[in-house]
């Protein structure tokens, strides 16, 4: 009881209610953000190879170019298998965005490269946005055993320094 006579345990209720919804809503653009971008769709994309391109930023040391994305299966939870993609797909919808750069972010399970010895949480590269309505992919392709690993990934995109919308899938790894 308050001091009012009146129980405390509806209003806390109420934010613990609050709090699941929040806890439990899909990935998407944060508040304020929604009129930015929008999220078209997420999880395993069939695609085809055009070519590897070189990537300081990246982990691996290089970027794979894809072309022919196409949603296989919407998807939270991905089994790692060479080659597979994963991520989401977003929808640049706020003109404003137009000539300014966005960071597609990657905050993953520690990776480690067998070849350079360097370990990397978070893969990011910046992308510039050409027009408003322009679809862009933020995704992962596993190219090499080592970037198979188990645990939350978080697809993120960022705006001058502010995640403006986010997807988490987890990935699990397949005991032989």
């Amino acid at each position: 009881m308050t001091s009012g006579g009146r129980p405390r345990w509806p209003a806390r209720a109420f934010v613990a209610l609050a709090i699941l919804f929040v806890a439990a809503a899909p990935g998407r653009a944060a508040d304020g953000d929604a009129q930015r971008i929008a999220i078209v769709d997420h999880g395993i994309y069939e695609h085809r190879v055009e070519r590897f391109e070189t990537e300081p930023r990246h982990v691996s040391r290089e970027r794979v170019i894809v072309s022919n994305v196409v949603l296989l299966r919407e998807a939270d939870l991905v089994d790692a298998q060479p080659g597979r993609m994963f991520g989401f797909q977003f929808r640049v919808t706020d003109a404003a965005l137009v000539g300014e750069t966005l960071t597609l972010r990657r905050v993953v399970p520690p990776l480690t490269n067998p070849a350079t010895g360097e370990t990397a949480t978070t893969i990011e590269r910046d992308l510039v946005v050409s027009h408003q309505g322009q679809l862009v992919l933020n995704a992962y392709r596993f190219d090499y055993g080592w970037e198979m690993a188990e645990g939350l990934w978080r697809f993120q995109v960022v705006y001058k320094g502010k995640v403006i919308a986010e997807k988490a899938i987890k990935v699990i790894v397949a005991m032989n």
